[in-house]
């Protein structure tokens, strides 16, 4: 199997991740009780009573819905590029690093895990399970997981010199990854097996992937194109892009709601008709976001990106009366 640079492997992400690879990103201090966390966050997760942002050297919570925010400090240097909550509501954060750090249901107490990925896989993105399970995708078409919270890990190999970009667990057993060259995977026992779909045509690079059940699902990635699915990724539907720029995460909302966040610091909502609307947002014209959560029982998504887009920021979207 051929083992292409890590970096080149990396072009299609946005800058910071890119800042993280290289070794460049500088240190960005969080400001307790400011709105503004940091110049480039990379993703977010809540469990309902915290919210957790991290990014290179920066790892944060609120226990407030966002309004003011609370630096945690790591035992060492960290470049943290994903975030989950798991269903006993810990966190457990994903480092570029080949390791993972994880969290108390309050989003405090981070410590790294014991043990490291192998050395020869670039991590990516991360999922924790509803078993409490840590599930890792990486470069060379390879999924990692972990039963004993990151102190182990086994591998799973597709065999190809392809990255894995997305990996998202519907349910207890069901479970899908993608990733470049339009490869998308499914599980349908918890991740012990991965079966192959037909391939997403024009070298296709996913940035995300998002599932509501195992027939109907969505997949946006480079070039601004976010395709859909009913038939559980047998087949995918170009939907309509209303920015037309590449979105880099979804976000689900309440009642079935899906947005989805990205560059220019964009936020689109999915229509009942299967076109995408842009939100009006103080975000919108700079940078990119990278990920975003709901908060329940409010008409609000928080929103996390860099370069310039002044993040975690606060997103009203009951305004627009999308359907």
């Amino acid at each position: 199997m051929s083992r292409r640079a890590p970096l080149a492997l990396h072009l299609g992400l946005p800058c910071a991740i890119l800042a993280i690879v290289a070794g460049g990103a500088a240190f960005s201090p969080v400001v307790h009780g400011a709105a503004h966390v940091a110049d480039d966050l990379q993703k977010i997760a809540s469990n309902g009573q915290a919210i957790v942002v991290v990014g290179n050297d920066v790892l944060s919570r609120s226990t407030d819905s966002g309004k003011t925010w609370e630096s945690q400090k790591l035992e060492s240097r960290a470049a943290l590029i994903d975030v989950a909550a798991c269903a006993d509501k810990s966190f457990v954060a994903l480092d570029f690093n080949r390791r993972v750090w994880t969290g108390n249901a309050q989003g405090t107490e981070w410590r790294p895990a014991a043990g490291s990925m192998p050395e020869d896989f670039t991590p990516m993105a991360l999922a924790c399970a509803p078993d409490g399970g840590f599930w890792v995708v990486s470069t060379y078409s390879t999924v990692l997981n972990s039963s004993d919270r990151g102190a182990s890990w086994q591998k799973t190999e597709f065999g190809e010199d392809a990255i894995l970009t997305a990996i998202r667990f519907l349910d207890a057993r069901h479970a899908v990854v993608a990733g470049e060259f339009g490869i998308v995977a499914r599980s349908s026992d918890g991740g012990a097996s991965w079966q192959r779909l037909p391939p997403i045509p024009d070298n296709f690079y996913a940035f995300d992937v998002w599932f509501t059940d195992a027939n109907t699902g969505w997949l946006t990635g480079r070039g601004g194109i976010i395709l859909g699915t009913r038939d559980g990724g047998q087949s995918w539907t170009p939907e309509t892009n209303a920015a037309a720029v590449p979105m880099y995460g979804f976000v689900p909302g309440a009642g079935g709601r899906l947005f989805a966040v990205g560059e220019l610091g964009l936020i689109q909502q999915r229509g009942s008709d299967g076109k995408w609307r842009v939100l009006p947002s103080a975000t919108s014209g700079s940078g990119y976001l990278r990920g975003g959560v709901a908060l329940p029982g409010r008409s609000s998504l928080i929103v996390v990106g860099g370069s310039g887009a002044s993040t975690p920021a606060m997103v009203n979207i009951e305004s627009e009366g999308i359907h």
